[in-house]
């Protein structure tokens, strides 16, 4: 087999397309897909980012009040999807680090998908090791079963590299990229997320031109893998009946 059969050695295209972005927290949807959302706006593309949960727990210096920092979590959310030439933003109340255990989400997630009518939705990997990111992953590909929406789901990196199979070009938009993520300063003052998001983002261009400096790597939706397994059993009681009909829906 050749490397071509590993990843790709040629950039893809992914704007024209009506645009539903699923971030667990706040920030998510800039480090994982940032580059690639600026040019979805680039192209007057409709882009509607949801963030999942209030980020609450995000604050691991314990330096803010609970419902200040949830504001200010939101009101940098917002500056940064500006940033990407963003405005169409929606953030839902579910408690940070307990996506999982949210009876609703599965439900209001495919009330979300059959009013906004995606072509294409860009979600966290299932195979991130945050517990909130796994969550939306399988509950996004619930929904979209579920709803029998025709729409392409792609699942972005964050804090978990994949042996991607798309590869979008961000250089032309890579100051884009950057000013949106300074508008985290609650984050970065936790961790230094600027570095390790461009880091990946240069990496990402090893198989591509020398003109291309930086680039965000997806993978296509899988059906199922076994590393969602954990995640799923750990779900409460009142998964069993969403398991059920996932199951017949996924087949596995």
């Amino acid at each position: 087999m050749t490397e071509d059969q590993f990843i790709p050695f040629h950039t893809t295209d992914l704007t024209g397309k009506r645009v539903l972005v699923l971030a667990p927290h706040p920030d998510d949807e800039t480090f994982g897909c940032g580059g690639t959302l600026a040019l979805h706006a680039e192209a007057v593309d409709p882009v509607r980012v949801v963030i999942l949960t209030n980020g609450a727990k995000g604050d691991m210096s314990g330096r803010y009040d609970r419902n200040d920092y949830i504001a200010i979590r939101q009101q940098e959310t917002l500056a940064a999807c500006a940033c990407l030439g963003i405005s169409d933003v929606i953030f839902w109340p579910y408690e940070d680090r307990e996506l999982a255990d949210s009876a609703t989400v599965d439900s209001e997630l495919a009330a979300l998908i059959d009013e906004y009518a995606p072509e294409l939705i860009y979600a966290p990997s299932p195979l991130e090791f945050h517990p909130d990111h796994r969550a939306a992953a399988y509950f996004t590909q619930a929904a979209i079963k579920l709803c029998q929406m025709d729409a392409a789901l792609i699942f972005y990196e964050v804090g978990q590299p994949l042996q991607v199979d798309i590869l979008v070009d961000i250089t032309g938009v890579l100051d884009k990229k950057k000013q949106a993520i300074q508008q985290y300063k609650s984050q970065l003052e936790e961790r230094p997320y600027d570095d390790f998001s461009l880091a990946l983002n240069r990496f990402r261009s090893l198989t591509l031109s020398r003109d291309v400096t930086h680039a965000e790597g997806f993978i296509r939706s899988m059906d199922w893998h076994p590393l969602l397994e954990p995640a799923v059993n750990g779900y409460r009681s009142w998964g069993k009946k969403l398991g059920a009909a996932v199951k017949r829906c996924l087949k596995f």
